[in-house]
């Protein structure tokens, strides 16, 4: 009995090891902002020897902080929607539709799925600049869109397909038309995907860095990712501020997350690309 046991912990040691090296990083971002300067730089890897929370009072209170926090909530929310009223209805007749070039527009959205932003990033500055959509929140929330909403498309269909086509068909025959389909049989349904399409867009526009550096340069339109980036004195970085800037930052997406995931992870589960 006793041999088993050790036999047990041995098969967890490399679980256990690969979990404390995940955590270590929090740890250190965690410890950090609750030091003060003179601390951190005498103890790093230690706790704090008294909880210092003057680096969030300090974040909290900083108009630019609560600015850009504002700005990545605009362009979150608007990406959401965005890309739902986009991809919703692009899945659909991509899964329950029949109709000529389905397959080959299937071939170019998985396409586009592989572009990597960087491609496009400087001839889309110089369009952009033309018509006058540089420094503008909905001209950033158009490029999240159409960089986010080929995968989505392809995550709601799969997700759409798993719905028996026998109630689509139902609906059809007693008089719905193929909106109304969608709206009282499909999306009901698909709630879990919806959701997990939900989440993903939210993580991946809140964290967004690259697009936003280079095509909103006012900093009074900058999100959370820029602000934090620039949350430096001139000559020096305030470590204990910059982390908790940091900390704050990814807060709301760590709260939805925790609020969500059980649908998130039943929607993956139920998830795949399909046909």
């Amino acid at each position: 009995m006793h041999s088993k046991s050790n036999i047990h912990l041995l098969e967890l040691l490399p679980l256990i090891i690969l979990l404390l090296y995940t955590l270590f990083p929090l740890y250190m971002a965690i410890s950090t902002s609750f030091k003060n300067p003179g601390e951190l730089f005498l103890n790093p890897f230690g706790l704090p020897t008294k909880i210092n929370v003057n680096n969030y009072i300090g974040v909290l209170m900083n108009k630019d902080f609560k600015r850009a926090f504002v700005n990545t909530i605009i362009l979150t929310v608007g990406t959401i929607i965005g890309v739902l009223t986009t991809a919703i209805p692009m899945a659909y007749a991509l899964a329950k539709i029949n109709f000529l070039g389905s397959s080959l527009l299937m071939s170019y959205i998985f396409f586009c799925t592989t572009i990597p932003a960087q491609l496009f990033i400087v001839p889309l500055y110089h369009i952009f600049a033309r018509i006058g959509f540089l420094n503008s929140l909905l001209g950033m929330i158009l490029i999240y869109v159409a960089v986010l909403s080929p995968f989505q498309i392809l995550l709601l269909r799969s997700y759409f397909i798993t719905i028996p086509q026998e109630l689509f068909e139902a609906a059809l025959v007693d008089g719905a038309s193929w909106w109304k389909a969608l709206w009282q049989i499909i999306l009901p349904a698909a709630r879990p995907g919806v959701i997990t399409s939900v989440v993903l867009v939210a993580m991946n526009s809140w964290h967004q860095f690259l697009l936003p550096l280079t095509f909103l340069q006012k900093s009074q339109l900058q999100p959370l990712t820029v602000a934090v980036a620039m949350f430096q004195a001139q000559w020096s970085v305030d470590w204990g501020k910059m982390i908790s800037a940091s900390l704050l930052s990814v807060l709301p997406i760590v709260i939805l997350f925790a609020l969500l995931h059980r649908k998130f992870i039943a929607g993956l589960a139920a998830t795949g690309i399909k046909g």
